[in-house]
Protein backbone atom coordinates (compact mmCIF):
# COMPACT_ATOMS: atom_id res chain seq x y z
CA UNK A 1 0.00 0.00 0.00
CA UNK A 2 1.38 3.40 -0.86
CA UNK A 3 0.47 6.91 1.01
CA UNK A 4 0.91 9.93 0.25
CA UNK A 5 2.04 12.62 2.75
CA UNK A 6 2.20 16.03 2.08
CA UNK A 7 1.89 18.90 4.36
CA UNK A 8 3.08 22.58 4.86
CA UNK A 9 3.70 23.50 1.51
CA UNK A 10 2.63 23.19 -2.17
CA UNK A 11 5.71 21.10 -3.52
CA UNK A 12 6.46 22.42 -7.13
CA UNK A 13 6.90 18.53 -8.04
CA UNK A 14 3.22 17.90 -7.05
CA UNK A 15 2.34 21.21 -8.74
CA UNK A 16 3.63 23.64 -11.14
CA UNK A 17 5.94 20.92 -12.49
CA UNK A 18 3.74 17.96 -11.95
CA UNK A 19 4.49 15.02 -14.05
CA UNK A 20 1.91 11.86 -12.96
CA UNK A 21 5.05 9.36 -14.49
CA UNK A 22 7.05 10.61 -11.56
CA UNK A 23 4.87 9.15 -8.89
CA UNK A 24 3.85 5.46 -7.83
CA UNK A 25 1.10 3.97 -11.06
CA UNK A 26 -1.27 3.86 -7.86
CA UNK A 27 -1.56 5.83 -4.64
CA UNK A 28 -3.99 4.39 -2.19
CA UNK A 29 -4.44 7.82 0.38
CA UNK A 30 -3.37 10.97 0.63
CA UNK A 31 -2.54 12.17 4.13
CA UNK A 32 -2.21 15.59 4.67
CA UNK A 33 -0.61 17.23 7.94
CA UNK A 34 -1.96 20.69 7.57
CA UNK A 35 -1.18 24.16 6.51
CA UNK A 36 -2.36 23.30 2.58
CA UNK A 37 -4.73 25.46 1.02
CA UNK A 38 -8.20 23.49 0.39
CA UNK A 39 -8.09 23.40 -3.26
CA UNK A 40 -4.33 21.85 -3.16
CA UNK A 41 -6.03 18.93 -1.47
CA UNK A 42 -9.17 18.78 -3.78
CA UNK A 43 -6.72 18.63 -6.72
CA UNK A 44 -4.50 15.98 -5.33
CA UNK A 45 -7.75 14.02 -4.66
CA UNK A 46 -8.27 14.47 -8.37
CA UNK A 47 -5.16 13.69 -9.97
CA UNK A 48 -4.35 10.57 -8.17
CA UNK A 49 -8.14 9.13 -7.48
CA UNK A 50 -7.63 8.74 -3.84
CA UNK A 51 -9.24 9.17 -0.93
CA UNK A 52 -7.87 12.18 1.58
CA UNK A 53 -7.34 11.63 5.82
CA UNK A 54 -6.36 15.36 6.73
CA UNK A 55 -5.97 17.74 10.21
CA UNK A 56 -5.93 20.62 10.07
CA UNK A 57 -2.36 22.98 10.52
CA UNK A 58 -2.58 26.20 12.61
CA UNK A 59 -3.12 27.79 9.76
CA UNK A 60 -5.74 26.67 8.79
CA UNK A 61 -8.52 28.49 10.59
CA UNK A 62 -10.25 28.95 6.57
CA UNK A 63 -11.25 25.17 6.58
CA UNK A 64 -14.30 25.61 9.02
CA UNK A 65 -16.09 27.74 5.94
CA UNK A 66 -14.04 26.32 2.74
CA UNK A 67 -12.81 22.53 3.75
CA UNK A 68 -10.72 20.64 0.98
CA UNK A 69 -14.00 18.63 -0.96
CA UNK A 70 -14.41 15.46 -0.30
CA UNK A 71 -11.80 14.74 2.00
CA UNK A 72 -12.15 13.58 5.86
CA UNK A 73 -10.65 15.63 8.79
CA UNK A 74 -9.85 13.18 11.40
CA UNK A 75 -9.09 15.34 14.21
CA UNK A 76 -9.91 13.50 17.55
CA UNK A 77 -11.35 10.32 15.84
CA UNK A 78 -10.62 6.80 15.26
CA UNK A 79 -10.75 5.51 11.50
CA UNK A 80 -10.16 2.73 9.68
CA UNK A 81 -8.28 2.59 6.14
CA UNK A 82 -7.57 -0.68 4.39
CA UNK A 83 -7.02 -2.64 7.67
CA UNK A 84 -4.61 0.15 9.05
CA UNK A 85 -6.16 2.06 12.16
CA UNK A 86 -5.34 5.96 11.93
CA UNK A 87 -6.18 8.55 14.63
CA UNK A 88 -5.66 12.22 14.07
CA UNK A 89 -4.49 15.65 16.16
CA UNK A 90 -5.09 19.11 14.31
CA UNK A 91 -2.82 22.25 15.40
CA UNK A 92 -0.24 23.71 17.30
CA UNK A 93 0.79 24.43 20.90
CA UNK A 94 -1.11 27.34 21.95
CA UNK A 95 0.74 30.77 21.29
CA UNK A 96 -1.60 33.59 21.38
CA UNK A 97 -2.54 34.09 17.85
CA UNK A 98 -6.01 35.04 17.37
CA UNK A 99 -6.93 32.75 14.65
CA UNK A 100 -4.87 29.86 14.55
CA UNK A 101 -5.85 26.09 15.26
CA UNK A 102 -3.98 26.25 18.62
CA UNK A 103 -4.46 23.94 21.93
CA UNK A 104 -2.90 23.95 25.51
CA UNK A 105 -1.33 21.10 26.55
CA UNK A 106 -4.37 20.12 28.70
CA UNK A 107 -6.93 20.43 26.01
CA UNK A 108 -4.73 17.93 23.22
CA UNK A 109 -4.69 15.54 26.46
CA UNK A 110 -8.38 15.77 27.21
CA UNK A 111 -8.84 15.35 23.17
CA UNK A 112 -6.87 11.78 23.44
CA UNK A 113 -8.91 11.37 27.04
CA UNK A 114 -12.15 10.82 24.25
CA UNK A 115 -9.85 8.55 21.72
CA UNK A 116 -7.99 6.30 24.13
CA UNK A 117 -10.58 3.93 25.19
CA UNK A 118 -10.50 2.69 22.28
CA UNK A 119 -7.23 0.87 22.95
CA UNK A 120 -7.42 -0.03 26.58
CA UNK A 121 -7.69 -4.20 24.84
CA UNK A 122 -4.37 -3.49 23.27
CA UNK A 123 -5.56 -2.23 19.55
CA UNK A 124 -2.63 -1.47 17.55
CA UNK A 125 -2.65 2.12 16.56
CA UNK A 126 -1.17 1.73 12.94
CA UNK A 127 -0.75 6.09 12.25
CA UNK A 128 -0.55 8.79 14.44
CA UNK A 129 -1.57 11.93 11.87
CA UNK A 130 -0.86 15.53 13.59
CA UNK A 131 0.06 18.52 12.68
CA UNK A 132 2.57 19.38 15.66
CA UNK A 133 5.65 17.04 16.62
CA UNK A 134 5.57 14.96 19.49
CA UNK A 135 7.89 16.76 22.17
CA UNK A 136 11.26 16.32 22.24
CA UNK A 137 10.90 14.73 18.61
CA UNK A 138 11.26 17.11 15.87
CA UNK A 139 9.98 19.96 17.69
CA UNK A 140 11.91 23.41 18.21
CA UNK A 141 12.48 25.48 21.54
CA UNK A 142 9.84 28.38 20.83
CA UNK A 143 6.49 28.16 22.19
CA UNK A 144 4.42 28.05 18.79
CA UNK A 145 6.75 24.90 17.84
CA UNK A 146 7.15 22.94 20.80
CA UNK A 147 5.84 19.19 20.68
CA UNK A 148 3.69 17.94 22.77
CA UNK A 149 4.13 16.03 25.57
CA UNK A 150 1.12 13.52 25.27
CA UNK A 151 1.96 12.97 21.92
CA UNK A 152 5.50 11.80 22.95
CA UNK A 153 3.06 9.79 25.74
CA UNK A 154 1.21 7.74 22.95
CA UNK A 155 4.49 6.90 21.08
CA UNK A 156 6.34 5.36 24.13
CA UNK A 157 3.28 3.52 25.58
CA UNK A 158 1.14 2.21 21.97
CA UNK A 159 4.01 2.16 20.03
CA UNK A 160 2.16 2.82 17.18
CA UNK A 161 3.89 2.12 14.07
CA UNK A 162 4.03 5.71 12.34
CA UNK A 163 4.14 8.98 13.64
CA UNK A 164 3.27 11.39 11.00
CA UNK A 165 3.51 15.20 11.49
CA UNK A 166 4.47 18.75 10.06
CA UNK A 167 4.99 22.28 11.39
CA UNK A 168 8.65 22.27 12.00
CA UNK A 169 9.48 23.27 8.25
CA UNK A 170 12.56 20.93 7.15
CA UNK A 171 13.80 23.98 6.06
CA UNK A 172 14.41 25.96 9.12
CA UNK A 173 17.44 24.74 9.65
CA UNK A 174 16.74 22.90 12.50
CA UNK A 175 19.49 19.77 11.24
CA UNK A 176 16.17 17.62 11.62
CA UNK A 177 15.71 14.12 9.97
CA UNK A 178 12.38 13.47 7.96
CA UNK A 179 12.48 10.25 9.42
CA UNK A 180 13.65 8.50 12.88
CA UNK A 181 12.94 5.40 14.60
CA UNK A 182 11.26 6.22 18.58
CA UNK A 183 11.20 3.48 20.67
CA UNK A 184 9.57 1.15 17.50
CA UNK A 185 7.90 4.02 16.33
CA UNK A 186 8.72 5.45 12.72
CA UNK A 187 8.33 9.19 12.87
CA UNK A 188 7.72 10.95 9.92
CA UNK A 189 7.46 14.88 9.17
CA UNK A 190 5.49 15.39 6.19
CA UNK A 191 6.70 18.59 4.96
CA UNK A 192 6.26 18.93 1.53
CA UNK A 193 5.63 15.92 0.05
CA UNK A 194 6.79 11.72 0.91
CA UNK A 195 5.38 8.41 -0.14
CA UNK A 196 4.84 5.88 2.12
CA UNK A 197 4.87 2.28 1.32
CA UNK A 198 3.38 -0.17 4.53
CA UNK A 199 1.89 -3.54 4.73
CA UNK A 200 -1.78 -3.34 5.15
CA UNK A 201 -2.44 -5.78 9.14
CA UNK A 202 -5.58 -6.98 6.85
CA UNK A 203 -2.84 -8.74 4.36
CA UNK A 204 -1.16 -9.74 6.90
Amino acid sequence: MKLLIVGDTVDPQLYDHFRRDRFPKSIDAILSVGDLPPWYLSYLMSVFNAPLYYVRGNHDDNYSINPPEGGDDIHGKVVSFKGLTIIGFEGSMFYHHPTAVQYTEWQMRRTWSRMRWRFLLGRKIDIVLTHAPPFGIHDAEDQCHKGFLTFSRIIHKHKPRYFIHGHTHLNYGLKQNRIDIVNDTTVINGYGFHILEIDSPSLE
